[in-house]
């Protein structure tokens, strides 16, 4: 009674929702360290899938990295009704609301894209997790933006398969009309289309396709499902391909990263990366890589948390918001100056007069006809 008691103090209720990971959960504040909280229920009828699933959360809340949704406790129970029992097993976890996917929409929103930094950041931080789970035997089962969470310090957090209520991959919440025709890749499209019965389809390499189509969409701001012929279920590699040249040009991203990109997009899954070689092609560049995703409109606070812990002179990596090497402000004061002296010749040649202090603003004065 009295640990029942000191629970329900320690812990503050905040609202009751439903959620596109978490399924309809109540979410809690634990006052002892300011961090939120739910709890998701599995209902089972059978004492036998009670017990597997119980076995398989214990194995799971023994897992340690950073990018996992940390397993806090479960609890057994059992409900009866009528001529019926079922066993309801209630896991106690982390909560984060923000989504890579809401992130997304919020800088569309604000117009700001994704830097180079912050997209290697996504693509080390998700295989580095897919390493984990794999040589843990727990292979990750679908990469998609709406698992990417972000916690209070926006660092990654991955809502695996292990606290989702339908434990299906990629492939199959496409086949059963649960998700659109989006992450999916070209070998589990032939599988879609019923060509070919047989499933041998590797679950490393179509995750790794399955990133580089979140980062081009990131990169982009077109829609995954655009990727796609929704009609003849085509994958639409040309396209892709486009959009990659389009915008590693637009943003001037480097040759290292629109490589990397290409390399992980292959059409045929043999020719991908795999999770270590994309680690292993990264690791050179760790002092390029951002160390979380900037908050969506605020950019300047970005550069000033973020600008001085990269340690970039030398390197191939550059993006549209910070440069590789030290700025030479003398040199950008000649450029200023001289494209000041080009405009006054330019307005002198049709009568205007530029008179223009630096660092307060401009100022055009109309010069009458008879001066």
């Amino acid at each position: 009674m009295g640990n029942q008691q000191e629970k329900e103090q320690s812990r503050e209720f905040l609202e009751r929702k439903l959620d596109p990971n978490y399924g309809e959960v109540a979410v809690y504040l634990d006052k002892n360290n300011n961090l939120t909280f739910t709890e998701i229920k599995h209902v089972l009828s059978s004492d036998i899938d009670a017990k597997a699933l119980e076995q398989s959360i214990t194995n799971r809340q023994l897992l340690n990295h950073r990018c996992l949704i940390k397993i806090k406790k479960h609890e057994k129970g059992e409900i009866d009704d009528l001529c019926s029992s079922f066993m309801v097993l209630s896991i106690t976890v982390e909560y984060y609301s923000e989504s890579l996917y809401n992130d997304f929409k919020q800088r569309k929103i604000h117009r700001t894209t994704y830097t180079e930094q912050e997209l290697l950041y996504i693509i080390f931080e998700i295989s580095n997790i897919c390493q984990y789970m794999k040589d843990s035997k727990y292979e990750i089962q679908d990469i998609h933006p709406q698992k990417v969470l972000l916690n209070e310090n926006r660092n990654i957090k991955y809502f695996d398969q292990f606290l989702e209520t339908q434990k299906i991959n990629n492939y199959f919440k496409v086949l059963f009309g649960l998700r659109d025709l989006e992450y999916i890749a070209p070998e589990q499209l032939v599988l879609l289309k019923g060509e070919i019965r047989t499933d041998n389809t590797d679950q490393e390499l179509v995750n790794v396709f399955c990133l580089g189509l979140m980062i081009v969409n990131l990169m982009s701001g077109i829609r995954c499902g655009d990727f796609y012929n929704q009609d003849t279920l085509e994958y639409k590699r040309d396209f892709v391909t486009q959009q990659i040249d389009k915008f590693c040009l637009k943003h001037q991203f480097s040759n290292f990263f629109k490589q990397l990109l290409i390399s992980m997009l292959k059409f045929h899954p043999q020719d991908r990366l795999n999770y270590l070689l994309i680690l292993d092609q990264l690791q050179p560049y760790q002092d390029n890589i951002a160390h979380f995703l900037n908050p969506p409109g605020r950019q300047k606070e970005f550069l000033e948390s973020q600008f001085n812990s990269f340690h970039t002179q030398g390197s191939a990596i550059k993006s549209q918001v910070y440069s590789a090497t030290a700025c030479d402000f003398n040199e950008i004061d000649q450029l200023i100056k001289s494209a000041r002296q080009r405009a006054q010749t330019t307005l002198d040649d049709v009568g205007l007069d530029l008179k223009l202090n630096a660092f307060k603003g401009s100022q055009i004065t109309i010069i009458d006809q008879t001066d």
